[in-house]
């Protein structure tokens, strides 16, 4: 996983979060070859389960600003009943 990534959250009236990830698009283009959804989808996963955090992801956006060199992916984050979310079973 990335070393340095900036999260930033956002709660809504709803009790939903928005998410952000902002990472360089040095690191990033270490990693992967290409800015895409299934790799915002894969990223934004890897996430979750590295810090532990048992949201549901769904609308996630992926996009590369050329002109601030960074890659931000955004998503809406759910926590149903608080459970438990086991991303190796299913990933939503």
């Amino acid at each position: 996983m990335f070393t340095d990534i900036k999260e930033m959250r956002n709660k809504r009236e709803d009790e939903t979060y928005d998410l952000t990830l902002e990472i360089s698009e040095r690191e990033f283009f270490k990693v992967y070859n290409n800015v895409s959804d299934d790799i915002a989808d894969d990223l934004i996963q890897q996430y979750l389960v590295d810090v532990q955090d048992d949201g549901r992801f769904e609308n996630v956006k992926i996009k590369h600003n050329k002109d601030r060199h960074t890659i931000r992916i955004t998503s809406d984050l759910h926590y149903y009943g608080n459970d438990h979310t086991d991303y190796n079973i299913d990933k939503r």
